[in-house]
């Protein structure tokens, strides 16, 4: 991947972080790896390796919200008598 795909996806990541924290009011610490890493999308100066340990950091930690979100939406639906698979025949 080149830098300016590692800077573009970084932006896109940092959004969609952006629009959980305000969509689903997440804690603080759901995003404390990508703190810890002092990297901006737009710090162009930075080397590619940096943006790109910020683009995983933020998919694993993404994927972890939605992942407990997904459990939290199964775990309500098996509580309420639901069928969790609606697409099973």
């Amino acid at each position: 991947m080149r830098k300016r795909e590692s800077l573009y996806l970084h932006a896109l990541f940092a959004l969609v972080r952006e629009e959980f924290e305000h969509d689903r009011d997440l804690a603080t610490e759901a995003f404390e790896e990508y703190e810890t890493m002092d990297v901006s999308p737009t710090a162009v100066h930075r080397s590619k390796a940096v943006h790109e340990r910020a683009v995983f950091a933020l998919a694993d930690e993404l994927s972890s919200v939605v992942a407990s979100d997904v459990d939290a939406v199964g775990e309500s639906r098996r509580n309420a008598g639901e069928e969790t698979d609606r697409y099973a025949e």
